[in-house]
């Protein structure tokens, strides 16, 4: 009995031994796993850093591409987007499928034509997918090789996911749909075919309103917040009109709860346009990144409802007695942007590495997109781009003393995250500058100093 007993016990000690060694070689992996994939955040000031000089030395020699001045043709429509068949659902968190429509999905579609052919494209999704953007822009070089295309969407938080393959992606955006990915590209790029085909001769102007009061700063009660609504109205020889609209306001109207395909207020309020002498109307997400839709106490689809029939009233007071160009240039450029390596922050100090950040969302990548029509400057961004840079550095006043009207406008085809003003950086716990900036600090100052070259070259 007392050697079985010992016996006995020289088994639980071996076990202990075996299991502590096993631990310990646990713990040595997770520990060798997590120094892989986690570093510190990289600090290094901005113009020490090799990714900024190089994209300054690009911006000193690229050369834009301008048209002939000549009469303007025009034309637009649209394309059903929203499938007849379950998908996810992309914007707060994952939902797997919609359970019903309150608004149909669109891609909506400006085609504008002085030498150049060129199309605005915005979609109603959270933003423009880059693998709709580039099966999109393949497509059309089968048959108008020379067009230029300016994407953006109107990011609405309750729209189709499903677009975007990569891990973390679809960890996002719900299950990867390729043969909606498919269909809906090959859909858009013949839309735009068929609306060159029926362009007319025209005229378009600029125009804004002041909306002080409906867009307020979410990351900082301090902050400042972008406030017009800015735009350009499009009239052709048949008398027929198109507006586009762009405005710095999340749109996020809808309870996180609710599982409806819609729109949100730029729905309603291209509705409203088209109510109201407006054939066509064309919402694009402004400089929407910290910024939130304010000044209403409605909810859901009340407040989408108000939200869209105010700012249909500000806009078409607005876009009546602005000035009309008729004879113009076209310039157009794609600008890519030079990233150092991603920063997604896990803690203050602490980051996910690149190669992790790349195996879960592939590497950071971007352009600015930039389209000229006549006074006018467009620029696309890459990102949930915020208003209070382009108020702190004046960009209206640059573009202004240039002799141009400017319109900043988010989501143009890649996604690298949200670019806020670097003060917010390390003075906020929110995710605009935690889980949603994938940059790091200084990338403010940086965008603002791309953008006012920009400007100050054009």
């Amino acid at each position: 009995m007392t050697v079985n007993i010992v016996y006995f016990g020289l088994e639980i000690i071996a076990f202990m031994r075996q299991f502590l060694k096993g631990l310990v070689y646990l713990i040595v992996l997770i520990s060798a796993f997590v120094f892989c994939a986690v570093g510190f955040v990289d600090r290094t000031p901005l113009y020490e850093q090799s990714f900024y000089h190089d994209m300054m030395r690009e911006l000193d020699t690229i050369h834009f591409k301008t048209s002939q001045k000549q009469k303007i043709k025009m034309g637009w429509g649209k394309y059903n987007i929203t499938p007849a068949y379950d998908m996810p659902m992309a914007g707060y968190k994952p939902r797997d499928h919609f359970e019903s429509v309150h608004d149909s999905l669109y891609a909506r579609i400006i085609a504008i034509d002085s030498g150049t052919p060129v199309f605005i494209v915005s979609v109603d999704l959270l933003l423009f997918p880059p693998a709709i953007k580039e099966r999109v822009e393949a497509e059309l070089k089968k048959t108008i090789p020379n067009a230029f295309v300016y994407f953006t969407a109107t990011h609405t938080h309750n729209g189709l996911g499903g677009w975007d393959d990569s891990f973390g992606g679809k960890f996002i955006t719900g299950s990867y749909h390729q043969a909606w990915v498919k269909e809906t590209s090959e859909g858009i790029a013949q839309a735009m075919v068929d609306i060159s085909k029926g362009m007319k001769i025209g005229n378009l102007s600029y125009f804004e309103s002041d909306a002080t009061g409906y867009a307020a700063n979410r990351l900082a009660d301090d902050g400042k917040a972008d406030q017009k609504l800015r735009g350009i109205k499009f009239t052709r020889e048949d008398s027929t009109k198109a507006i586009l609209v762009s405005f710095s306001a999340h749109a996020t109207s809808i309870s996180k709860k609710m599982s409806i395909l819609s729109g949100d207020y730029p729905a309603e309020l291209d509705k409203e346009l088209e109510k109201n002498g407006y054939q066509f109307a064309l919402f694009a997400a402004g400089m929407v990144g910290s910024h939130r839709l304010d000044g209403f106490t409605e909810e859901n689809f009340e407040l989408t409802s108000k939200a869209g029939n105010v700012l249909a009233s500000k806009i078409l007071s607005a876009a009546i007695d602005s000035k009309k160009l008729d004879s113009l240039q076209l310039t157009t450029a794609h600008i890519p942007v030079q990233y150092g390596p991603s920063q997604l922050r896990l803690t203050k100090n602490l980051k996910l590495r690149d190669w992790v950040f790349r195996t879960m969302l592939g590497s950071l990548q971007g352009e600015i997109t930039l389209l000229e029509i006549g006074d006018i400057i467009l620029l696309g961004t890459p990102c949930d781009f915020s208003g209070e840079l382009s108020v702190t550095s004046k960009f209206d006043s640059l573009a202004t003393s240039k002799g141009k009207k400017l319109i900043i406008t988010s989501f143009n085809g890649n996604y690298s995250g949200y670019i806020t003003q670097d003060e917010h950086y390390d003075r906020y716990n929110k995710e605009e500058v935690m889980a949603l900036n994938w940059v790091g600090p200084f990338y403010g100052q940086y965008f603002q100093e791309i953008i006012k070259k920009i400007i100050a070259k054009d």
